[in-house]
């Protein structure tokens, strides 16, 4: 999804210049031998795609770190049996249901809960809870997804250089054009 359209077309075009210029002196240094102009243009374009692909790997790494960190750990907390003797059963039974609830929304798992006379129930999620559940995976969804386009983004960037380098290598194998002689300028003017 694009975002921010200029950025975008700047980046594409940033991109494709930088991945023409690649190709071009890729071919330049296989055909030519090693020159100043060649050198450092296909120096610069190698640093502009390893940048690009380097920003997106570490955009990559960015959002996978970000997920595991805020995706729960499995395991519920167990029933809290003694809540002292100053919380009524009341409080109790409803300090323990919040605490399935948030286990439910967090990770999905129906858990058990203390009612009023000691005894554990089994926690029945309502439909704002499975709400709840609902948005809370789709975000961890978006955010995965979001992940894994970066990683994409930075393996495309290393497949287009390393695509770049060999059509360059690949075209540096044509001859290049013969130089012209003063016969065939003779020619030309001939056929005029």
């Amino acid at each position: 999804m694009i975002e921010n359209p200029i950025d975008f077309a700047l980046n594409a075009i940033a991109g494709a210049v930088a991945l023409l210029c690649l190709f071009e002196s890729t071919r330049r240094l296989a055909a030519y031998g090693i020159h100043r102009k060649a050198g450092l243009m296909f120096v610069l374009s190698v640093s502009v795609c390893g940048l690009y692909g380097g920003f997106a790997y570490q955009r990559y790494g960015d959002l996978k770190s970000r997920l595991i960190a805020s995706q729960p750990k499995s395991g519920q907390k167990p029933v809290v049996a003694s809540w002292g003797k100053a919380a009524s059963a009341e409080r109790k039974e409803l300090l323990s249901q919040s605490l399935a609830r948030q286990a439910f929304r967090v990770s999905g798992t129906l858990g058990q809960y203390a009612a009023r006379n000691g005894e554990t129930k089994a926690f029945a999620p309502t439909q704002e809870d499975l709400a709840a559940r609902e948005r809370l995976v789709a975000d961890y969804s978006r955010a995965e997804f979001a992940a894994r386009s970066r990683l994409a983004e930075a393996v495309l960037w290393l497949i287009a250089a390393i695509v770049a380098i060999f059509l360059g290598l690949v075209l540096s194998l044509d001859k290049p054009p013969a130089a012209r002689s003063a016969q065939d300028d003779e020619l030309q003017g001939d056929l005029k």
